[in-house]
């Protein structure tokens, strides 16, 4: 019957003891090594064997001591920062949590995977419905505008009777000149026009009525000189940002982003916020250009910005790709990505160490939609949710819901080990222990025949 590793360990380590005991015995008796006149090693007869074994023993327990006090000295091994426990003994204040985060678990299954099929995308067109172009254009304030004034004959109010046949019309332009912040111009023996929020033939019919008892049938036209009230600001990733004053046909999104220089990246890692009359509304811009219902109509003083934002998910657990011992962010390189094609991007599940029963996904969900699940969410604080959700790879159906699961950018997918991989490490564990303390036993066992021989 073989030797309990224990035991063996502890008489290994007993025999190292009476090892270092010996030698620092030996070096105490012949510290230098001196050597005689011949230059042999000098043995001191006066050295009982038994009181040096006697002394041996005794010191035993005094180098026993001498290692336990010099334990702490494993500070000195090599480490990447601080333990946990001097980071918890050196701090001056803390606040510290016993409290676990509440969360929803879910089944993905055949009940639950009709709300889960559907990616959740917020739209322009569900958030904007009003789809149609811009109204007629209207003046605003700090638009620049063009007055000219054209009178029946010559000799009127604004043309010298020395204009007839000088030019073909009697008329004449008044200077350009900015809506003020009353929103109002000013032509002469009409006074003051309100401009602001009126378009351009309004403006026009105003002055005429203004001046139809003084000037000879006149007749007025307006036009937009400069343009600083409609406009829109396009910012972010693009490769000229600026503010772009529409035109009065009216524009779209894209066309927009266009005058502005494109987007810097590819569509696919370009998200695009429009905001406009307080609401902020984000969709991919590979979704905009594949989608004619989302590159929607531009409206004044709309914000377009464009940033760079990879969907990615972090893959984490028993996956093939970690079996180097890292784990992955990983990008989805298209709009939509299944928890299928999740797996497969990370590799699949590992064969030594995974539970395909065990695979979870970890994300923030908004309440109503767990509502549809019939979760009780009044124990839960704020409206984002966080909620786990489930599915079993060992039922034949359950790759078939992992293909109709859609994948939001930021989730977490684990993979969990399956039960027996636990006894596995520990079974590791101790038969590396028990092989170290073996070797360790023999070598010492060796070292002390070695030595009883030479002494």
């Amino acid at each position: 019957m073989g030797r309990s590793p224990f035991l063996v360990e502890g008489a290994a380590w007993g025999n190292v003891f009476l090892l270092y005991s010996g030698m620092g015995l030996r070096a105490l008796i012949n510290p230098r090594g001196s050597t005689g006149g011949g230059g042999s090693p000098v043995r001191n007869s006066a050295v009982d064997p038994s009181g040096f074994h006697s002394l041996c023993r005794g010191s035993r327990a005094l180098l026993t001591l001498v290692i336990l006090a010099l334990l702490p000295a494993c500070s000195l091994l090599p480490g990447t920062g601080p333990t946990s426990d001097a980071v918890n003994d050196n701090a001056t204040a803390s606040v510290r949590s016993n409290t676990a985060l509440p969360y929803a678990l879910v089944d993905i299954s055949p009940e639950t995977i009709g709300f889960l099929s559907q990616p959740n995308m917020v739209t322009f067109q569900g958030v904007f419905p009003d789809k149609r172009p811009k109204p007629v254009q209207v003046a605003g304030i700090g638009d620049v505008l063009n007055v000219s004034i054209f009178e029946a004959a010559p000799g009127g109010l604004f043309t010298p009777p020395t204009a007839a046949g000088a030019r073909p019309g009697n008329f004449v332009d008044l200077p350009a000149q900015a809506v003020d912040q009353q929103g109002n111009i000013r032509v002469p023996y009409a006074g003051e026009i309100a401009a602001a929020g009126r378009t351009l033939p309004q403006i026009e019919q105003d002055i005429v009525f203004r001046l139809q008892k003084r000037a000879l049938e006149p007749q007025v036209v307006v036009s937009l000189n400069q343009q600083h009230s409609s406009v829109v600001s396009v910012l972010g990733d693009v490769n000229t940002p600026g503010v772009l004053a529409l035109n009065s046909v009216g524009e779209r999104l894209l066309a927009v982003i266009a005058r502005a220089g494109g987007p810097k990246h590819e569509a696919i890692e370009s998200y695009v916020t429009l905001q406009r009359d307080g609401k902020r509304v984000r969709v991919l811009l590979s979704r905009v250009v594949q989608d004619p219902r989302e590159n929607i109509f531009i409206r004044p003083n709309d914000v377009v910005y464009i940033t760079r934002e990879s969907p990615t998910f972090t893959a984490l657990g028993a996956l093939n790709q970690n079996v180097f011992g890292f784990n992955s962010e990983i990008s989805f390189d298209t709009e939509t990505l299944t928890l299928a094609q999740a797996i497969g991007k990370a590799g699949g599940l590992n064969d030594q160490q995974s539970d395909p029963a065990e695979v979870f996904l970890y994300r923030y969900e908004e309440r109503p939609l767990l509502q549809k699940f019939g979760i009780d969410t009044s124990r839960f604080i704020y409206d984002r949710i966080p909620t786990i959700y489930h599915v079993n790879l060992r039922d034949p159906s359950g790759m078939l819901l992992a293909s109709g699961f859609q994948m939001r950018s930021k989730d977490v997918m684990y993979v969990a080990n399956a039960k027996v991989v636990d006894y596995y490490k520990l079974l590791t564990l101790i038969n590396n222990t028990a092989t170290t303390t073996s070797n360790t036993a023999t070598a010492v066992i060796n070292v002390n025949t070695a030595t009883k021989t030479r002494w």
